[in-house]
């Protein structure tokens, strides 16, 4: 036991090039098919950085969401190596990182395709989902720790 650790690790790396290839497609399409079809397609510097300004709604969520996968899941890379190094790699710790991956897999077609639920107040309503993923990236942390 103990590489078992890794196969969440590839399923959300996975997650995270469906998602650029995603945002590269739709910022293709965007930038030399509308044109073509005289819609509003980007001009000029938007082509080469992200247009969060302008674009599709779906371009701009894809984009997000690629950033998102970009940021915190970090500690979630570092907790698993750090696990597996140690060769503390159990059960539980396999079945959390699942289930963080699948929190992810979940938070990212909510967020790119159905991003319009807002909750009084203006807080989204992918938190619901997002919340929990962070939640077990710590608990990794804090039981990592107790254990070493």
């Amino acid at each position: 036991m103990g590489t078992e650790i890794f196969l969440p690790m590839f399923y959300l790396v996975l997650l995270t090039t469906v998602v650029f290839l995603l945002a590269t497609s739709l910022r293709l399409k965007e930038i030399y098919l509308d044109k073509i079809l005289n819609k509003k397609g980007l001009d000029g510097e938007e082509f080469r950085h992200p247009p969060f300004e302008t674009g599709s709604i779906t371009l701009k969520n894809t984009q997000r969401n690629l950033a998102n996968l970009l940021e915190f899941p970090i500690l979630f890379y570092v907790i698993c190596i750090c696990i597996f190094i140690t060769n503390k790699v159990d059960d539980y710790f396999i079945t959390l990182a699942y289930w963080f991956f699948y929190l992810r897999l979940i938070h990212s077609i909510y967020h790119i395709f159905f991003n319009n639920l807002i909750i009084k107040g203006g807080y989204p309503a992918r938190s619901f989902i997002w919340v929990p993923a962070t939640a077990i990236v710590v608990w990794m942390w804090i039981r990592f720790i107790t254990i070493l």
